[in-house]
């Protein structure tokens, strides 16, 4: 059975035949799929951004939407973070603790990506729902939605597998790019180097045989070059530029100048 579902967009109203289920997000006109153009480096009130504290703001809704409270498409909730308006049901309860956790920050949608933290939004069942991650453990992720069968549903768990595999087809975050000041430098020597290229390369192949990227955290986030939460042969070919044009090049490009951003 389906329905039609209202969207905004250029103010004009458009229908689209969706599945019951679907928890449709509300299009900005000016931001439709496309990261919010506000600068990512401008930060409401400088929120505490730890794990710990995203989790405490959205953990803190509990009392008010405790478990089974009803929250259906009739729910609307319109979102501080940009590329969307706003959202219904489980959108919408989503964007509301989002917008508990991070403020006014801006989010990016990525539609790859090799790791995720409390306060991301999935969109999953092939983008007709949307939960929201409470913590992240080894082997998946906690969630909260709404519109779970009509209501609120808290600490439901995805698996990995879910999560990176099969379930999600792609993420909002509004954790800001912040300029890792060891990028390309993950073994963390002071230089950009030939070895942090090869230390990218690896864990990129050891990614592909399902071990794990093998990194520490400061030493993944300085081998993601492009920032896109994940390590491919593309960081590795980056970082191998950036040791050729400025170490013996001598050049002095930055790395968003490599990038091309």
């Amino acid at each position: 059975m389906k329905r039609s579902i209202r969207f905004l967009l250029c103010g004009c109203a458009w229908l689209f035949a969706v599945p019951a289920v679907c928890c449709p997000l509300a299009a900005e006109a000016v931001t439709f799929g496309l990261e919010a153009s506000k600068a990512e480096s401008q930060i409401a009130a400088d929120p505490d951004l730890s794990p710990s504290a995203v989790y405490s703001a959205m953990i803190a809704f509990k009392k008010s939407y405790p478990e089974g409270t009803p929250y259906t498409n009739d729910n609307f909730y319109q979102w501080k973070g940009g590329i969307y308006g706003g959202g219904y049901g489980c959108a919408g309860f989503s964007f509301m603790l989002s917008d508990a956790a991070f403020g006014s920050l801006p989010a990016r949608q990525l539609n790859t990506f090799g790791a995720v933290y409390p306060g991301d939004i999935l969109r999953i069942n092939n983008d007709s729902h949307s939960v929201i991650i409470l913590e992240v453990t080894d082997t998946g992720v906690v969630i909260a939605e709404g519109n779970y069968g009509g209501t609120v549903h808290w600490e439901r768990t995805l698996t990995n597998a879910q999560v990176y595999d099969v379930e999600t087809n792609y993420i909002l975050t509004r954790y800001p790019r912040v300029r890792n000041s060891a990028l390309g430098d993950p073994d963390h020597d002071g230089s950009v180097s030939i070895d942090d290229a090869q230390i990218a390369l690896q864990a990129y192949t050891d990614y592909l045989s399902q071990k794990g990227f093998g990194l520490s955290e400061d030493a993944f986030s300085a081998a993601d070059v492009v920032e896109d939460r994940k390590i491919t042969v593309d960081d590795a070919q980056l970082i191998l530029q950036y040791y050729t044009e400025n170490s013996l090049g001598k050049k002095n490009l930055t790395w968003d100048q490599l990038i091309g951003r």
